[in-house]
């Protein structure tokens, strides 16, 4: 993605390569938080693809990128509420939402925030060169630093070198999430 700033001036200016690039890098994580609320995976894409359109139809400007992931997000829930009241597809899922609104939005926060911070970690991980990748991932699935040296056929020491190269790279690009450095800590 280029750099945050530029990105958000050609959001706002409605360039269709940015928005495609913006899509691609919400659109899973958003059909994901949509079907934990309305639980059809169909309708979800429906919900977050409407929310694309109405915003790209819309005259609000953003300025900075956490203002457009909260409205992303919010847009999608709101909308994703709105659909279960409008189509009355679940009363049981309704009279739950309506009876403590405030806990179910506490609720679906923390999920969201889940999606957000895997996907930003994701996003991190593919930037890495691609054995420093796999010798991560394999580090995250728990394998040993010899499993890794035996099933990737390299010494430990390229391990050893390898992932400590990729935890210092994640902990620079994730600099912000303080959250996700605090599990690459616990990883490392």
């Amino acid at each position: 993605m280029l750099n945050q700033e530029k990105f958000l001036k050609v959001i706002n200016l409605k360039d269709a390569g940015a928005w495609k690039e913006l899509y691609r890098y919400f659109y899973g994580a958003l059909c994901s938080y949509a079907s934990r609320i309305v639980v059809d995976d169909a309708i979800a894409e429906d919900i977050v693809q409407e929310c694309f359109i109405t915003i790209w139809k819309s005259e609000i400007i953003f300025t900075e990128t956490k203002a457009l992931s909260v409205y992303l997000y919010r847009s999608v829930h709101n909308n994703s509420l709105k659909y279960l009241r409008d189509k009355n597809t679940d009363a049981l899922r309704m009279q739950q939402w309506n009876n403590d609104q405030e806990n179910v939005e506490e609720a679906d926060f923390y999920p969201a925030v889940e999606e957000e911070m895997i996907r930003k970690l994701r996003v991190a991980i593919s930037k890495l060169p691609e054995q420093r990748q796999a010798i991560l991932l394999l580090s995250i699935e728990g394998l040993t630093v010899q499993e890794i040296a035996d099933q990737l056929q390299i010494s430990i020491n390229t391990v050893k070198t390898q992932k400590k190269r990729a935890y210092a790279f994640l902990k620079e690009d994730l600099k912000d999430s303080y959250i996700l450095l605090f599990w690459l800590d616990i990883l490392e």
